[in-house]
């Protein structure tokens, strides 16, 4: 079923866009987790969520539109960093936050149809993820108005709550798509 290899799809898209994994090499720091292979997943994910998707189809071409940007981005901050404009990269933000929250509530009407005991928990992770872009876009905005490092602790609490989020959202998901796959195996059972 297309649903379940969707849902797999955007578990793995919110595990790359939702962490960032730093190597520091000669003082620059090096994401080993590039936000694009994760919006590139989620364009891939668009088809395979079928009709809860189907009114949404913008959202394929917006992941797309995030993955190029922020392929640019990782390979400016690889050649050369002080190239990336910081509010440049606060704008892709705050659309990587809108298309979440619009992302969250095609899963809210998968958990709706097929696990409505997960459609709370999947309201609540789209709170807590956009809340977490919302975070680190505030800290960008602040971070291009005063450049303080003060924020960098911040930041590095927000990315561990980053990283709890999206295991939170992978397993959800995976569950999600076990509790799918037990019920339309129900379904085609009571048809034979």
């Amino acid at each position: 079923m297309n649903l379940k290899k969707g849902l797999s799809l955007v578990a793995f898209g919110f595990l790359f866009t939702l962490v960032n994994l730093n190597l520091t090499l000669n003082g620059s720091a090096l994401n080993v987790m590039p936000d694009c292979i994760g919006w590139f997943l989620l364009f891939l994910a668009i088809d395979c969520l079928g009709d809860f998707a189907s009114d949404k189809k913008y959202l394929k071409w917006a992941a797309l539109v995030l993955a190029v940007f922020t392929a640019a981005f990782w390979l400016l901050d690889v050649a050369q960093p002080e190239l990336v404009p910081g509010v440049l990269k606060t704008i892709v933000s705050v659309a990587e936050a809108a298309y979440m929250f619009l992302l969250f509530g095609v899963l809210e009407k998968i958990a709706h149809v097929y696990a409505p005991q997960r459609e709370g928990t999947i309201r609540t992770l789209k709170i807590l993820n956009v809340a977490l872009l919302a975070g680190f876009v505030l800290i960008g905005l602040l971070a291009a108005v005063n450049g303080s490092l003060a924020l960098t602790g911040t930041a590095a609490v927000l990315g561990v709550a980053a990283l709890v989020a999206a295991i939170i959202t992978m397993v959800t998901l995976f569950k999600l798509k076990r509790e799918i796959a037990e019920k339309t195996e129900r379904m085609e059972t009571d048809e034979h």
